[in-house]
């Protein structure tokens, strides 16, 4: 009842703009309290019908979700010591439309340097840094894709990525 209320409210708005509008390009004079034109009259009609018609419309459209992931069922989680010399991820699936999230441990004494390969993640100027406690998302299609360097030793990557069927990718 209320969001038939409020449809008719719109229209009765819209009706209200498009009345000063038409008054205003045909310098009408106002009519006497009470009084609608005839024409004002047949535009509220008009505009009513047509409401049903566009909420009909409404009512078919679909939406395309098109790459968008379905919910996942899991996900896989892990803790990885890494090497000052750097360390390849393990084999992890990542789901199309998921994310491989790489955490670096909030306890680490120095930062991780990720890269895509061993030699890369060591080159400071090619490797995206993680502080302690930071994290970055790739989108990449397994997590042995991404190798990360330690700056000191005894620093952790904490790795997660959401899974379908419980983990299987």
């Amino acid at each position: 009842m209320g969001e038939q209320a409020s449809r008719v409210a719109a229209v009765m708005s819209t009706s209200a703009a498009i009345a000063a509008a038409y008054a205003l390009t045909r310098k009408v004079k106002a009519a006497t309290p009470g009084e609608i034109p005839q024409e004002m009259w047949d535009l509220v009609m008009a505009m009513a019908a047509s409401l049903e018609d566009i909420e009909a419309a409404l009512n078919k459209l679909s939406i395309n979700v098109q790459g968008w992931p379905e919910n996942a069922e899991g996900l896989t989680a892990l803790r990885v010591a890494i090497a000052v010399t750097g360390t390849r991820l393990p084999f992890i699936a990542v789901p199309s439309g998921m994310s491989l999230v790489i955490k670096a441990w909030a306890l680490n004494p120095g930062w991780l340097q990720v890269g895509n390969t061993l030699a890369e993640c060591v080159n400071i100027n090619q490797s995206f840094p993680l502080l302690p406690n930071e994290i970055v998302g790739y989108q990449i299609k397994n997590a042995e894709d991404k190798c990360i360097a330690a700056t000191v030793a005894g620093c952790f990557a904490c790795l997660t990525v959401e899974q379908y069927r419980g983990g299987g990718g």
